[in-house]
């Protein structure tokens, strides 16, 4: 299937995309447009997709059922009117194009998402979509295409690079903070240029009517004047070319709506229009030739990749810098990264210019650790291909040894049983056909050294974050940014799904290994999926937020425990984000001189993070925290102490 794609790197990453893609359309929640029930597993070195079924798919063939897309990339495309207009209702929420795209009977076949992108009508009669997996448009950073030059400051930075697979798209985070900054552009454009001609008299008296776009409050005071002021000006033009009032719109007005909607590069030559077309540089879509905003599109989603390192990646380190985000473990900072749209590709430069910071030495710890334990992790995926039940636990501890291992030469043992599978299997010629997931009885595993392992994640982490990992052993590594093994054991872990006992490590005695067979418990899937949102909680809390903000701390209370009732009702008694509710309550409670009730609402808050976000994930170090404050303003004062000592073994371990 991914031949043109990247191969089996394009095949791992389709099912994280298409998840995205789900989520996206889940999150706009269209009456009449319906997902499939989606969640990525990544187990013992494979990635399987499960999806919920469509009514009656199984009873016909899948050619005749498909009424919208294409099944084989773009040589035969259909469409249908009822898809069209619920994509379209979709697409403008998602900032995606309708346009159209030329099959192999050389016809324009419009369409409002990606050619990928399949719609079934069920046997209940409803409209399912699925293959999302190229809702966004593609990250030119990370493609070579022919007769294309990025920006000046994308080549500084070494970009283009090729990746894995050619699957690489933007995130959602990302195309609304471009489109948010590019609305911005266009009225300060507008505005400026409209004060010039002094016409703010004239423009005052037209009717004002709301102009459909969502705006966003920006904080920014860029230009001279007020952005409500500009707002005011740019809508109450924008709105009498609408409405047809032309006597009173001199021409002047119109032109300087053009040269604002040239300035940002919209589509539209008369008003803001920012979408994008996610089919631009699909390799086998062939485009009309007639399609003279062609070449605009193409430029917004260059200018989009350009946004992410020149805006993006600076805002994100100020944002760590004025410790609006302090991140913790590799897990908060993937997080972090994630809230800006940038994706974990840029890892490497993040960690270049992280480097050059000294106030966030620790950021950059955090950064390092990740790139090389993720370059560890896509390394221990392709080991445990293919990989004997019979050797899974003597392989597992084997990698960790060369992994963290102080030990030179780790020897590991192969089971017997193997070598007696090998005779048994000589004898006997079978010609029928094997499955790709039947073990290989090979030994390879064995001659892993740490050496051959740290030069492969040394190229790994060249190749996939374009990032130069000095140390070529697990003790240059640790001494080079000052990290106990126990963090990176964790990490790892975490990330691979590997369990293992509870005992005292020894890592740094050079004749005995670290680990042994016994260690490995257990092996458990990494599931990805889609949490459901509570929205009129989360519309509750946030309001909440904003009243407390403005100084009503009375009103915001009852919102927030407005909020919490509501998440009771959807979630059940246990869920991360009523432990949030809880920790706000609380503080409030404290902030209010209620001190003893501050208290119960954080102890609840505590036991509900350690059940649910584990022992010694950040939140709950967090919540230790708090609850040390608020047992001391109940002058419990030892409880306070054992408290924040808890903390700071948890927060010195992560």
């Amino acid at each position: 299937h991914y031949k043109d794609l990247g191969g089996d790197a394009a095949a791992y990453v389709a099912p994280r995309n298409d998840l995205q893609g789900v989520k996206v359309y889940n999150a706009v929640d269209l009456e009449g447009l319906f997902t499939l029930g989606t969640v990525v597993l990544d187990y013992r070195g494979y990635r399987v997709t499960a999806q919920s079924i469509i009514p009656g798919i199984l009873e016909r063939e899948q050619e005749q059922s498909v009424v919208y897309g294409s099944i084989d990339f773009g040589k035969t495309v259909v469409t249908h009117a009822k898809y069209l207009d619920l994509l379209q209702k979709a697409g403008n929420q998602l900032k995606i194009l309708p346009h159209k795209v030329v099959n192999d009977k050389q016809e324009d076949v419009e369409l409002c998402s990606s050619v990928e992108c399949k719609g079934i009508i069920g046997n209940d009669g409803r409209h399912y979509i699925l293959d999302l997996l190229r809702t966004f448009p593609p990250d030119v950073n990370f493609l070579k295409i022919e007769g294309m030059e990025l920006s000046k400051e994308a080549q500084a930075l070494g970009f283009p690079i090729e990746h894995k697979h050619k699957l690489s798209c933007l995130r959602q985070e990302l195309i609304d903070a471009f489109v948010e900054s590019r609305y911005m552009m266009f009225i300060k454009y507008a505005a400026v240029q409209l004060q010039q001609l002094g016409l703010k008299k004239q423009m005052e008296p037209v009717k004002q009517i709301e102009v459909k776009k969502e705006k966003e409050e920006g904080a920014e005071k860029e230009s001279e004047m007020e952005e409500d002021e500009a707002k005011r000006i740019v809508e109450s033009m924008t709105d009498s070319i609408t409405s047809g009032e032309k006597k009173e719109v001199e021409d002047s007005t119109k032109q300087i709506v053009k040269k604002a909607a040239l300035a940002v590069g919209s589509l539209k030559e008369t008003e803001f229009d920012i979408r994008f077309n996610p089919d631009v540089f699909s390799p086998g879509v062939i485009h009309p030739k007639d399609n003279l905003n062609f070449k605009k599109e193409c430029q917004l989603v260059q200018d989009a990749a350009d946004f992410l390192i020149t805006v993006q990646i600076p805002a994100f380190i100020r944002d760590c810098l004025d410790h609006s985000t302090a991140p913790m473990d590799g897990a908060t900072l993937a997080d972090a990264i994630h809230n800006r749209g940038i994706n974990m590709r840029y890892l490497g430069k993040i960690t270049e210019m992280l480097g050059k910071v000294p106030q966030l030495e620790y950021v950059y710890v955090i950064a390092v650790s990740e790139v090389v334990m993720r370059s560890a992790k896509h390394l221990f995926t392709l080991f445990l291909q293919g990989m004997d039940m019979l050797s899974l636990s003597c392989s597992i501890s084997h990698f960790l040894n060369c992994l963290l291992s102080s030990c030179p030469t780790p020897s590991c043992t192969v089971p017997d049983q193997i070598h007696k599978k090998r005779s048994r299997n000589r004898s006997k010629k079978t010609t029928s056909k094997t499955s790709p997931l039947t073990p290989t009885d090979s030994v390879e595993w064995a001659n892993l050294s740490p050496k051959s392992l740290w030069a492969q994640i040394k190229t790994e982490a060249k190749s996939y974050f374009d990032w130069n990992l000095t140390a070529d052993s697990i003790d240059a590594f640790v001494e080079l940014i000052n990290l106990n093994k126990i963090t990176l054991l964790r990490s790892f872990c975490q990330k691979t799904g590997v369990q293992i006992m509870l005992r005292e490590y020894q890592f740094d005695n050079k004749t005995v290994q670290s680990f042994s067979e016994e260690d490995i418990v257990n092996m458990y899937p990494i599931v990805k999926h889609i949490n459901p949102r509570a929205t009129d909680a989360y519309n509750f809390y946030t309001t909440g937020q904003s009243k407390i903000q403005q100084g009503f701390l009375k009103d915001g209370y009852e919102l927030i425990s407005e909020a919490l009732n509501l998440l009771n009702n959807v979630y059940g008694a246990m869920h991360p984000e009523i432990a949030q509710c809880l920790r706000m309550l609380a503080r409030l409670n404290y902030i209010m001189g209620d001190h003893m009730e501050a208290m119960s609402c954080q102890q609840k808050a505590v036991l509900m993070s350690e059940r649910v976000n584990g022992i010694d994930h950040p939140y709950t170090i967090t919540e230790y925290t708090h609850l040390a404050l608020y047992c001391f303003a109940n002058t419990q004062v030892s409880t306070a102490l054992k408290l924040l000592y808890r903390a700071r073994y948890l927060a010195l371990l992560v």
